[in-house]
């Protein structure tokens, strides 16, 4: 270039003379560049010198850059410059032919090959025009082809993704069979319990159990220990139980067909039959010999009778087949009964088919009369009833005399069911019922209720109440005008009046309108407006949006945090990372493992704030807390789990993915990816290398593992029925965290994120754990222990020093006596003024039972040097401690549920009466206790009793509701509503608790209580509803709530529930 520039005209004239034999060429190049060849180009010029190769500019060009770059290489033999090699031995070099590489890298002999091998001259060995022109002698050449970097590692990827997948499956199963060994313990332990009651040991043995045609199960015939037999399945519980008292032979039915397998037909003379299958006639002797034993030592006989198997099966009054028997009389009597039109006439049994002229000619006993009333027999009431119904007196209940029952009730007049009642009590019908026999009705319905809390005086006083409001004092016993007079006031309970037979699948009483009559609760009706639908739906959506606003805003921001960061990590490797080459090598997997290693580490940091106790009772104290959810705190901690746990699989199976395609990689494009990952020259990395060998891999697949584990074993079925491998697994969380710091270390597609998210509520999660060993290990004695019926155990223990809480808070219980390091989470029962501590728990898991167990006297051994103590953590803030920040509240206690509420109403009446909480905005009060029976928490009723009697500011209002009863139409349920009704009257309280509560039967109405508490109360703004029970309770409370609010009236109503999860 510099020589055309400077006009040297020794390379023009060699371009012009370089084509002597083509000057039409040369024309056309004088002419383009306008007659001036001098200017001409550097291509161009070597273009027209090249002839037969490159002419003498090129050449010079190619040795040159050749040389260069041969020189520049430090690893060059000739390069004196790295000092790799010394004159003589780079002169040495020079001298190696490719003849000495062959013969010293191959199995070539020397003499096998030519010195010159890339010519052929006479003379030489390996004769090449031989083998040329004879292909056919020749091996064939290998196709060339590309090297596959994935080869050898194919069984190693597909086993490492067989046992990923397996892992979950293998956990699953541990955890199903812990839930296995469980529950077998618990059946051991209640056998054990069993064969050692009063002493007695009890004989058992395998067999099936013949039910009806297409059905067997195997059970184990128990014989004692007292006068019974009974089956029992493979959990231990009992399927039936045959009482042998009053009988002094047992017919026994053997079949005696030839090559078929044994069985024996027990036929108690008072119960169904018993049908036995044995698999071997051996085991059929063995039985019979054990029954005549056993009925030997009960000074009682056998009787055998030989028979076939068919004849023996047809005539088999089982159980099931008496049941379904019994199903179908009761259809049939509904059917008649309810399927007449007005005018028209009962069926006629002619006209029938035969299956219902056998459920016509079907009766039954007082047992199955007792049964279908969920009853006992010898219950007075049903006594009495059956006596009523039974009009022929034969001791069975005819078809014809039940349909005439239930005719009518459900048609009847009111003069026709005030009859049955006067001929109940009138036991001994002289057509009067004295004050005797109206004792005795008042006692038997006293104890359909399960109270004993009414005693014989308050009955009679009860008695001469009744007959006083009727004007009829001066008489002794009540004629049937008397007694019509009497009921008069209560005629309108009588016209819906039924029978509620809770066997009986087919009822006229529907279950499912079961609501308590709550006459001191009717407002009137609220006048609508007639709203187009398009506003009620908005109403609705609008009410839903303000009950669950918290859930519903928090939700939202959690969600669209996780997905942004997904989004940002998704977008920055896929487009703004290019430099780094993983998107070439990995593909998009890599964008979609950052994106959800960015949201799982947010997710897995996020899960220690909702366990941050003492963080979140703290921000109850604070106004912002009505803006967080913290009642919500374990949902939310399950709904964050099972996100992370999302990504978390969404992370594996990505990286599986990129650990394949890194695995199809030459190592000259992996070196660049990381510093911290070094590689051999001549080391080819696999995937069992990436899986297995690397600080990424090991961790990942160690975080896999640990995650499988501990949300398998947080399953419901696993926390409740093996709580402590639930607990056990879940402190697996430490080694989860410190996992997954280290996981990132190694760099290997970035610098490591998971600390910028951890740090903050790493350190909040760990200054949360050191406040609770406060107390942890802070072991108080036990004052006191107490067992309660229902399964209820009352603990008392010391208050520890400058231990503050509020009532409707809770703590985390455990005992040195056994399992210390396991804690559960209890409501404190005892109020904040209380100088000691005490919690009521109900046995219901592994632990709670071992708690009763231990503290049960008959067990309880006293150890004065190493007795049992409590460690606790805590207090901890729960959803009822709020109430006092209302001026307007209404308490909701179901079940074990009402354990807060004995903490709180105890902590008002006495602030209230002590002016402790004069600046507290709670003036009123309403308490609904929801329970099956009184006397299952009579210990409660202590509580309320004495809550009363602190209650002189009349701030609280109670409402007692027994769910576990009948219909309120059924013919009991009236009847003890009278009773209740008078006896209020009479003493201020009531006969089933003695307390100044108005006693209900059925649930509540919810809704219709809320309205009136709206319209009472309709000077405030807002109400609060609290509640504490069965996951049900709280859904009927948040739906009356909503529907409620759905009127958009004031006061608004504002629903805390407690769950432990």
């Amino acid at each position: 270039m510099r020589g055309r520039d400077n006009k040297l005209t020794v390379y023009t004239t060699d371009v012009l003379f370089s084509h002597p034999d083509n000057p039409q060429l040369l024309q056309q190049v004088n002419d383009l560049y306008g007659g001036d060849l001098m200017n001409i180009d550097l291509y161009v010029g070597g273009m027209l010198e090249t002839q037969e190769g490159p002419g003498p500019l090129f050449r010079a060009i190619i040795k040159e850059q050749f040389t260069r770059l041969r020189d520049a290489d430090r690893f060059w033999f000739e390069n004196i410059d790295n000092n790799l090699f010394t004159e003589e031995e780079i002169e040495e070099i020079r001298g190696v032919k490719l003849w000495d590489i062959i013969v010293n890298a191959t199995s070539v002999l020397p003499d096998e090959l030519q010195r010159d091998v890339f010519f052929h001259r006479d003379g030489d060995v390996c004769p090449q025009p031989i083998q040329l022109t004879a292909a056919e002698m020749m091996e064939p050449c290998e196709f060339l082809q590309g090297f596959d970097y994935f080869q050898g590692s194919e069984v190693t990827y597909i086993y490492s993704c067989i046992l990923l997948a397996a892992v979950p499956l293998v956990v699953a199963g541990a955890g199903y069979a812990t839930v296995k060994f469980q529950n077998s313990r618990r059946r051991h332990f209640k056998t054990k319990q069993e064969e050692n009651n009063n002493g007695r040991s009890v004989d058992k043995m395998m067999v099936k159990e013949w039910l009806h045609q297409n059905h067997k199960r195997i059970v184990k015939v128990k014989f004692g220990p007292n006068q019974e037999l009974s089956t029992v399945n493979r959990k231990g519980e009992k399927m039936r139980k045959v009482s042998l008292n009053g009988v002094d032979s047992l017919m026994v039915e053997v079949t005696q067909d030839p090559r078929r397998k044994p069985m024996v037909m027990i036929r108690p003379p008072k119960d169904h039959d018993m049908v036995l299958e044995f698999d071997t006639e051996a085991a059929r002797r063995k039985f019979i010999f054990k029954l005549e034993q056993f009925m030997y030592s009960q000074r009682k006989t056998v009787e055998k009778v030989h028979t076939y198997k068919e004849q023996m099966l047809a005539n088999a009054e089982t159980k099931e087949r008496r049941q379904k028997r019994l199903e179908h009389f009761f259809r049939e009597a509904y059917e008649l009964t309810f399927g007449l039109k007005p005018g028209e006439e009962k069926r006629n049994f002619d006209d029938a088919t035969s299956d219902v002229v056998m459920v016509m000619r079907t009766s039954l006993s007082k047992k199955e009369f007792a049964g279908a009333l969920g009853m006992k027999p010898d219950d007075i009431f049903v006594r009495r009833m059956f006596n009523i119904v039974d009009k022929d007196s034969d001791g069975r209940i005819s078809f014809q005399e039940f349909l005439d029952t239930v005719v009518l009730f459900s048609k009847g007049t009111t003069d026709d069911k005030l009859r049955i009642i006067f001929d109940m009590c009138d036991n001994d019908r002289n057509g009067v019922i004295d004050k005797g026999e109206l004792s005795e009705m008042l006692r038997s319905l006293v104890a359909i209720a399960k109270t004993n809390t009414v005693s014989n005086k308050e009955v009679e006083d009860l008695i001469d109440e009744m007959f006083s409001s009727s004007g009829i004092d001066h008489k002794e016993s009540l004629t049937y005008d008397d007694f019509k007079l009497m009921m008069r006031e209560y005629k309108g309970d009588f016209i819906a009046i039924g029978l509620d037979c809770k066997g009986a699948k087919q009822n006229f009483l529907t279950p499912s309108s079961n609501v308590a009559r709550m006459t001191s609760f009717h407002i009137s009706e609220i006048k609508m407006k007639n709203r187009h639908w398009i506003l009620k739906k908005y109403d609705s959506l609008a009410t839903f949006m303000e009950e669950n606003r918290q859930n519903v805003f928090y939700l939202f921001v959690f969600y669209v945090v996780t997905i942004a960061l997904f989004v940002e990590r998704f977008i920055h490797y896929s487009f703004m990372a290019e430099h780094t080459d993983l998107r070439h090598i990995m593909g998009v997997g890599i964008a979609i493992t950052r994106g959800a290693a960015a949201s799982l580490s947010f997710c897995y940091s996020l899960l220690l704030l909702t366990m941050s106790r003492n963080l979140l009772t703290k921000l109850k104290d604070f106004s912002f807390q009505q803006y967080i959810p913290i009642d919500s705190h374990i949902q939310f901690h399950k709904i964050v789990a099972c996100t992370a746990l999302f990504f978390s699989i969404l992370h594996t199976c990505g990286h599986l993915v990129n650990f394949y395609h890194m695995s199809t990689q030459p190592v000259e494009n992996l070196r660049c990816l990381t510093m911290e990952v070094a590689f051999s020259s001549d080391q080819k990395p696999t995937v069992g290398y990436w899986l297995f060998q690397t600080l990424t891999g090991i961790t990942g697949v160690s975080l896999f593992v640990v995650m499988c584990i501990i949300f398998i074993f947080a399953h419901p079925i696993i926390r409740r029925k093996a709580y402590k491998f639930f607990w056990s697994t879940h402190q697996l969380y430490v080694i989860l965290y410190i996992l997954s710091l280290l996981h990132g270390l190694a760099r290997l597609t970035g610098s490591p994120r998971f600390w910028l998210f951890f740090i903050g509520p790493g350190i909040i999660y760990t200054l949360d754990r050191i406040i609770s060993l406060r107390t942890r290990y802070m072991e108080l004695d036990i004052i006191e222990t107490e067992l309660l019926p229902s399964d209820v155990v009352k603990v008392k223990f010391y208050r520890p020093p400058n231990f503050k809480y509020l009532s409707g808070q809770w703590v985390r219980l455990s005992c040195t006596a056994f399992r210390q390091s396991e804690y559960h989470s209890f409501t404190l029962t005892s109020a904040p003024h209380e100088n000691y501590l005490a919690c009521h728990i109900k046995a219901q898991g592994p632990w709670t039972w071992k708690l009763r167990k231990f503290f049960d006297p008959h067990n309880y051994v006293h150890d004065d040097d190493n007795p049992p103590k409590i460690r606790l953590e805590g207090p901890y803030g729960g959803g009822n401690q709020d109430w006092y920040k209302f001026e307007v509240a209404v308490m909701v206690g179901g079940g074990i549920g009402v354990t807060p509420y004995a903490s709180i109403l105890n902590d008002l009446v006495f602030g209230t009466s002590t002016n402790r909480y004069s600046g507290v905005a709670c003036k009123k009060v309403y308490f609904l206790w929801i329970c099956p029976t009184h006397r299952q928490f009579e210990w409660f009723i202590d509580v309320l009793r004495d809550v009363e009697r602190k209650d002189v500011t009349n701030v609280l209002e109670m409402h007692i509701f027994i769910t576990q009863f009948f219909h309120k139409f059924d013919l009991r349920t009236t009847m003890l509503y009278i009773c209740e009704n008078h006896f209020q009257r009479l003493s201020k309280r009531s006969m089933f608790t003695g307390l100044k509560a108005i006693n209900h039967f059925g649930r509540p109405d919810m809704p219709s209580f809320l309205k009136f508490v709206q319209k009472k109360h309709s000077y405030v703004s807002k109400i609060g509803v609290f509640s504490c029970g069965p996951n049900p309770l709280t859904r009927s409370i948040s739906t009356a709530c909503e529907q409620v609010n759905r009127g958009r009236r004031l006061p608004y109503f504002i629903h805390h529930f407690e769950n432990f999860g």
